[in-house]
């Protein structure tokens, strides 16, 4: 995955919260992080969007988010 802030690279990494273990993802360039605590975060100011409540949704959701600005990314450099 590519980071939406600088275009680096993302690593996955893992963030533990008093009774979870979320995942999420860190850039090795610019030390971007995103999990999905900061993605609802992000997205909230979307009224229209219905926040997850499954871990498995929130990962898709985090997933689909890093894909869709890595292709904004891309097509801002072309």
């Amino acid at each position: 995955m590519r980071c939406h802030r600088c275009g680096g690279r993302m690593i996955s990494e893992r963030y533990y919260e008093v009774n979870d273990v979320l995942p999420g993802w860190h850039c090795v360039m610019c030390g971007e992080i995103l999990d999905p605590v900061i993605l609802l975060h992000r997205l909230s100011q979307n009224a229209d969007l219905k926040i997850p409540e499954e871990k498995e949704e929130i990962i898709n959701l985090l997933q689909k988010y890093l894909q869709n600005d890595s292709k904004k990314l891309a097509e801002v450099k072309a």
